[in-house]
């Protein structure tokens, strides 16, 4: 049984989520790294294990699709969380903190009503679409913060900002698609639908190299 073009990217996805999971466990009580990148392993360990049941379903053709389907709305209350959370952390100490607190529980809630009104074991496109907005408003007001003061930092081998890029690069593509994608659904041809889901896994998976490089200058900073 031949796999489609949708299946291949989703490989890919776990092959760079897995990828992202080996490389993060260098930082595992490394003494050396900044501290805001201790702790950073449980994201791509959780996605992992989130993702192995899509990968399972694809390969083995054993039917995890509504158990994988709940496991993924519910993760992404983790998502948000821990990612949010992380950016914020970066910023610590600017005038913007009470803000960013703000701005966290009101995504937070908005995220949780969301998912509490609508099906469980379906694709929660809504919830996902503000999540993700929250994310890269989070990431704009960083960017903000970052060169509307003198650069102090050495881009290039600071993880944060590898880090955030990868969360903007895929958040703020992944917000218009799933804004309309249910409007969309019975609107465009199947294949086309396809191809807007299989642009939303690409999406995490350069996501995930974005963190792999992280990582790499977090564990070798000479060399980034």
């Amino acid at each position: 049984m031949s796999k489609s073009i949708l299946d291949i990217i989703y490989d890919i996805q776990s092959l760079c989520i897995f990828l992202s999971f080996v490389v993060s466990l260098r930082l595992v009580k490394n003494g050396k790294i900044p501290d805001y990148m201790k702790g950073f392993f449980w994201y791509p360990t959780i996605g992992t294990i989130v993702m192995g049941f899509g990968f399972v379903g694809n390969n083995f053709f054993i039917n995890l699709e509504i158990f994988g389907k709940i496991i993924n709305n519910i993760s992404l209350l983790f998502h948000f969380s821990f990612l949010s959370i992380f950016i914020i952390r970066t910023m610590r100490g600017t005038i913007h903190n009470r803000f960013l607190k703000l701005l966290f529980v009101v995504f937070f809630c908005l995220i949780l009503f969301s998912l509490s009104i609508y099906n469980i074991k379906e694709m929660n496109k809504p919830s996902f679409a503000i999540a993700n907005f929250g994310l890269s408003i989070f990431c704009v007001i960083y960017y903000y913060q970052l060169f509307n003061n003198i650069p102090t930092l050495h881009l290039r081998k600071e993880p944060s900002f590898w880090i955030i890029t990868g969360i903007f690069f895929c958040m703020s593509l992944h917000v218009p698609i799933f804004a309309i994608i249910n409007y969309l659904h019975f609107k465009i041809l199947s294949s086309s639908y396809r191809l807007l889901i299989g642009i939303t896994a690409f999406c995490y998976a350069i996501m995930h190299l974005f963190f792999i490089k992280a990582y790499l200058c977090a564990i070798h900073p000479q060399k980034a």
